[in-house]
């Protein structure tokens, strides 16, 4: 480890939806050329899907992009993590690493572990960036979760992201709402269309913090997470795996790259207002996926009611998550059954 020199680090954290994939996606496009910069990535569920969604973004070949499915890195004494981080840096020995927790992660593991015995010789923790919805900052729903208050409490700057499409009453209600925490943050700020100041990821931390809720990140996962890339899918049999904590549930698909799927199908399975396989009326709180479709690949994007669509320039099989709160009793066979349903012949 002594070859290994200090890498500026920052933690970006947020609940579901808030915008820290596009964040990082905006970042990576106007980084230094010639910096070689990290991003590992943590989705609670165990297929993966944001670094297909981020894609190849960078303004350079620079950027290496790493995932740790299945919410495995908001755990206390992580091994995948560790591994996952020491092998970056051995390996690729980056100017900068960014670390993109789960949207219900909580940052206290992950701080614990950068400035633990094994990273902090290698690692120079900075801000905690947290992304916010200023649309939904004060949802009931959002403000009873554990986790999400913690990720406010042990964010050092607080990002009102998606900016662009609040409205001038619900920004001010941000501000006053960030303003009055307590301790006080070094940076409240907004973000438009994901753009965020590339100055914020050197600052530095004046003092840590220890969590409200220490005990709120427990969780149960499989081991699929380390065994993602020796999966081979044969056509017409999806492989899908579940997760389940924090008081959610997801249910991933990974189709054969062969399989070419229908965007209109896609969108009218996939869009609001339900979902087939779930009860009337239930809380997609997470949906995002990538199909390969006839003229290439899309990206859809579903949370708190809103779809999305765009193209992207995937190259390899076509994934999908949803996540729902534990409580419902979802079908997945009847969505994974609609599914195939949208495959062209």
């Amino acid at each position: 480890m002594d070859s290994i020199r200090k890498v500026p680090t920052t933690i970006l954290t947020g609940f579901f939806g808030v915008g820290k994939t596009t964040a990082i996606k905006s970042m990576l496009t106007r980084k230094p050329r010639h910096e070689i910069w990290a991003v590992l990535i943590n989705e609670f569920g165990e297929v993966s899907v944001d670094q297909a969604a981020i894609g190849k973004e960078s303004n350079s070949d620079n950027v290496i992009i790493q995932e740790i499915p299945g919410g495995c890195m908001c755990c206390m004494m992580n091994v995948p993590m560790q591994v996952g981080i020491l092998e970056i840096l051995r390996r690729i020995k980056p100017d900068r690493l960014l670390i993109e927790p789960t949207g219900i992660g909580h940052p206290a593991g992950i701080l614990d572990e950068l400035r633990g015995p094994k990273l902090s010789t290698s690692i120079n923790v900075k801000a905690v960036i947290c992304l916010v919805d200023p649309r939904h900052a004060l949802d009931s729903r959002i403000q009873s979760v554990n986790v999400f208050n913690d990720q406010i409490h042990l964010a050092d700057v607080l990002v009102a992201s998606k900016a662009d499409i609040a409205d001038a009453d619900e920004l001010n209600f941000f501000y006053e709402w960030a303003e009055q925490l307590f301790p006080p943050k070094l940076r409240i700020i907004e973000a438009r269309n994901g753009d965020l100041d590339l100055l914020l990821l050197d600052l530095d931390i004046e003092n840590t913090k220890a969590p409200l809720f220490p005990h709120a990140h427990a969780h149960v996962h499989t081991e699929l997470a380390a065994k993602q890339e020796m999966i081979v899918v044969e056509y017409g049999s999806p492989h899908r795996a579940l997760n389940q904590g924090l008081g959610y549930q997801g249910c991933g698909w990974i189709f054969s790259a062969k399989e070419v799927f229908d965007p209109d199908m896609v969108v009218d399975l996939l869009g609001p207002p339900g979902l087939w396989g779930l009860p009337k009326g239930a809380i997609i709180e997470r949906l995002k996926g990538v199909f390969r479709v006839e003229k290439g690949w899309i990206l859809v994007n579903r949370v708190n009611g809103e779809f999305t669509l765009s193209e992207i320039a995937y190259r390899n099989d076509s994934r999908l998550e949803v996540v729902v709160s534990e409580h419902l009793k979802p079908d997945w066979d009847e969505l994974e059954r609609r599914l195939m349903q949208c495959l062209i012949g």
